[in-house]
């Protein structure tokens, strides 16, 4: 019986596809209207207006709906990486978001920006702030997705972290939870390996009295 019904189907399918090319008339466009629309993957994005966005292709054919058109619908959205589009027949369409991560809280006056591992701000977020670190400074929006790039590929424990402070000179300052402060200096290469040295010094127990460990001086590390 299900054999004959997969056939049945099959014969249905391609009846459809190869004989009837006036999709706007043909009999096609009885067949596989989208009735509904399941998003997938989200955790910080608006759900209510990706839905809200995505509205116009009720009752579209779900054969002929070319996923592109759907993906640039939402492409825009703050949070949105990736999308893949998922057509299940007889008139369903699954949409999987991949998301860009917040990484840090930017203060700015009265206003709290959320800051995401790809640069972007975002102003009018609605989700939970206080697992992320603060991030304050000026400009130190526009670069900190590059220095968390940084703390990421040095294996950097983020959420040791309690707020990070950025000065012009293209140098931070990284306040830690257990009241531990390190200093960087401005130099790419050099806080790479600043970074990579506190890393492997500050659990000892012969360093553990220190509170401040101070990278800025080339060749040097200077605790208090």
């Amino acid at each position: 019986m299900k054999k004959k019904n997969i056939f049945l189907w099959v014969l249905l399918f391609i009846f459809l596809t190869t004989y009837n090319l006036n999709l706007e008339k043909g009999p096609i466009d009885s067949f596989f209207h989208i009735k509904k629309v399941e998003i997938d993957g989200i955790k910080n994005s608006n759900l209510d207006e990706i839905q809200e966005r995505l509205k116009i292709f009720n009752e579209e054919n779900l054969i002929t709906i070319d996923p592109k058109k759907i993906i640039t619908v939402i492409a825009d959205l703050d949070f949105v990486r990736d999308i893949k589009i998922k057509k299940i027949y007889p008139n369903k369409i699954k949409v999987m978001i991949d998301e860009h991560s917040p990484i840090g809280v930017f203060p700015d006056n009265e206003n709290k920006y959320v800051l995401l591992e790809n640069g972007k701000i975002v102003k009018n977020y609605k989700g939970e702030l206080e697992s992320l670190p603060f991030v304050y400074g000026k400009n130190a929006n526009k670069n900190f997705s590059l220095f968390y790039k940084v703390l990421q590929d040095s294996n950097f424990d983020i959420n040791t972290v309690d707020y990070f402070k950025y000065f012009e000179a293209d140098r931070w300052d990284i306040f830690l939870k257990n009241g531990k402060l390190i200093k960087l200096p401005s130099d790419h290469d050099r806080k790479v390996e600043s970074i990579k040295k506190f890393l492997s010094v500050y659990k000892k127990e012969k360093f553990q009295r220190f509170k401040v460990f101070d990278f800025r001086v080339k060749n040097q590390l200077i605790m208090k």
